[in-house]
């Protein structure tokens, strides 16, 4: 699936005080749409906090309908008075997989990517694991080897080795009898054994405690966006913060904060697609990274006007 992705997002939702200090260039509003829609891009009326505007600048991607992907444009507005507003709008061309979700935000937005990444799964064994994860998480650099995610190191990927073992990033303790989750393959990385020991049933966070671990900056993002594809696709689980039993896992806004700074990459894009290829669905927050946003902002979603 060729999924267009053309930049780090400026991911940062306006806040409650809309501080445009610490907003410096927050989107202003996301259109979604399916490929093919017709769709003219308004201009700075449409979407600027200014009246009486004098100069209006649009720049950045060209937006192309029948090719999926997110695009971003960017708004330059300033009024007679010479007050200036600088702000992004968000076009996200959805593929076919995800046809039925364009147009949606909230919770409509949440039930229909639930319905659509539970509709025809292939419910996989554990022992599948030891085969797939050796391909999904292959070193880019070694075919051979696969990657660790918490040491990032790069060792033989035969199972027959043993130089990983299969680290459920949702623990299997925290599932709590949803038998069929624990062999998800979305939900499972290759992992060093001793290091996979040293993080247990914690809970991600910036520092390693004893009720808390840090994974390396470089899968920050991988791991929440694994986290809250867990949620969406299981409705028994929970992301919260300060939550210690039960479905749930906490330190939401620490992940939050994850997945907007660590930007999905090539790597999570071709994992991405290979456990498709296994289990027939796929992870929405690698292929449109903004459905989180989209789910708890609606407001952001504007509708088409042509």
């Amino acid at each position: 699936m060729d999924i267009l992705w053309k930049r780090k997002p400026p991911v940062t939702p306006p806040d409650d005080d809309d501080n445009p200090e610490e907003d410096a260039l927050p989107f202003r509003a996301v259109h979604s749409l399916s490929v093919g829609d017709d769709f003219t891009l308004s201009g700075c009326e449409e979407y600027s906090v200014l009246d009486n505007i004098v100069e209006c600048e649009i720049t950045g991607d060209d937006i192309d309908t029948d090719i999926p992907g997110t695009y971003f444009v960017e708004y330059k507005a300033k009024d007679a008075n010479g007050n200036e507003d600088h702000f992004f709008v968000i076009v996200m061309v959805l593929s076919e997989y995800y046809d039925e979700a364009a147009g949606l935000s909230g919770n409509d937005l949440l039930q229909r990517l639930r319905l659509i990444i539970n509709r025809g799964v292939n419910r996989l064994s554990y022992d599948d694991a030891k085969t797939i994860l050796a391909e999904s998480d292959r070193d880019p650099n070694n075919e051979n080897n696969v990657i660790q995610v918490y040491t990032g190191n790069s060792v033989p990927g035969s199972w027959d080795y043993g130089n990983w073992n299969r680290e459920h990033v949702w623990p299997q303790s925290r599932m709590e009898g949803i038998s069929y989750a624990t062999s998800d393959i979305h939900n499972l990385k290759p992992a060093d054994k001793s290091e996979n020991s040293r993080r247990g049933n914690k809970y991600f966070s910036n520092i390693t405690d004893a009720d808390a671990y840090a994974p390396r900056d470089e899968v920050k993002g991988d791991i929440a966006r694994i986290l809250f594809y867990m949620t969406v696709m299981y409705d028994e689980l929970e992301l919260a913060n300060n939550v210690t039993s039960g479905h749930y896992m906490g330190y939401l806004d620490i992940l939050v904060e994850w997945h907007r700074e660590d930007a999905v990459d090539e790597f999570e894009r071709n994992r991405n697609e290979v456990l498709y290829s296994y289990q027939n669905n796929r992870n929405p927050f690698i292929d449109y990274p903004l459905f989180y946003d989209l789910i708890q902002y609606p407001e952001l979603l504007k509708p088409i006007t042509n």
